[in-house]
């Protein structure tokens, strides 16, 4: 389920109380410090209930969070959070660390002892809470992800980081079954990323191992494009064997080449049912797709939707 919520829904005068009511109600209980000027208090803020995964989007002014001693003494259940910068800067301080975030990085804070947040330029930003309990990490090991960036130049970060990005922008096509069917393997990745970058990286293989799957069409989401993506190279981009990746994706009921076949035929159509349609050839939109002919996409296109793609380009922009 998605929510939405701005200020400009609310008057001036009453703005900051409520994205702090609205904060505290449906994110986490924190205080909030905001501009003094009314006309300078603005928010626009997602919220997308995942499974126990919740994802928070806020775009907002300048402002600094404070989960303070005596709210992370409270009684609300353990919570884990993942700031996921998108753009600007901010600073996540805890346990007497600090992380500067820039686009693309992330950082973790634990709602159980008191953090702050720092947005001194303005608010741009994906929030993932997890339930303490869902992860199943020792404390110290959660104790040692708090107010770090993660390493730059690791797999296991790059992967999270990109599946995170993705799951924000697309959390809005999920319906219920998928959201839930999504949840546990999202969890299980960032439980891989947290032992990964401890003092007890053995943690990491069994949530690898068990989100094989998803990182792997993860992946070929990301690369579906790509004229060379193929299951040589999707293999050692997880370093498997191409058996090895043929049998996990064989487990979630996929085929490696009709699985990609109609990922790129399905975005070829949307993206001629576009409203005011494109003006690129059908050659160029075919290349661009990872079609190795015009012909062939042609041919693959008609085959999938019975008509040729010019004619479904025609036809869904009839006057």
């Amino acid at each position: 389920m998605t929510t939405t919520w701005t200020t400009a829904a609310v008057p001036l005068g009453d703005r900051a109380e409520a994205l702090r009511q609205t904060i505290r109600q449906q994110v986490v209980p924190v205080e909030l410090v905001l501009p003094r000027q009314p006309e300078q208090v603005h928010a626009d803020v997602t919220i997308t209930d995942i499974g126990p995964l919740q994802v928070s989007s806020v775009r907002a002014n300048p402002a600094a969070v404070h989960r303070t001693a005596r709210l992370a003494r409270a009684d609300d259940e353990p919570v884990l959070f993942i700031s996921l910068q998108v753009s600007g800067e901010s600073t996540v301080i805890q346990d007497g660390r600090s992380a500067v975030l820039h686009p693309g990085n992330i950082a973790f804070y634990d709602t159980r002892r008191p953090y702050t947040l720092l947005f001194d330029r303005g608010v741009d930003m994906h929030f993932f809470r997890i339930p303490v309990r869902e992860l199943a990490l020792p404390d110290d090991v959660l104790g040692q992800a708090v107010a770090r960036t993660p390493g730059a130049e690791g797999a296991v970060p790059d992967l999270v980081t990109g599946y995170l990005t993705r799951l924000a922008a697309t959390r809005g096509l999920l319906d219920g079954t998928a959201a839930r069917l999504l949840a546990a393997p999202s969890m299980e990745l960032v439980r891989a990323l947290i032992a990964a970058e401890s003092d007890r990286p053995s943690l990491a293989a069994e949530p690898l191992h068990e989100t094989l799957g998803v990182r792997i069409l993860a992946y070929l989401r990301t690369h579906l494009a790509d004229q060379d993506l193929t299951p040589a190279r999707v293999a050692a981009a997880h370093h498997i064997s191409v058996r090895h990746l043929y049998a996990v994706l064989a487990r979630s009921g996929v085929g490696f080449g009709d699985w990609v076949r109609t990922q790129r035929l399905d975005a070829c159509r949307r993206e001629l049912s576009r409203v005011p349609p494109t003006t690129e050839t059908i050659a160029d939109l075919a290349h661009r797709w990872g079609f190795k002919s015009p012909s062939h996409f042609s041919r693959a296109f008609k085959a999938a939707y019975g008509l040729p793609p010019q004619a479904w380009r025609d036809l869904r922009h009839l006057p």
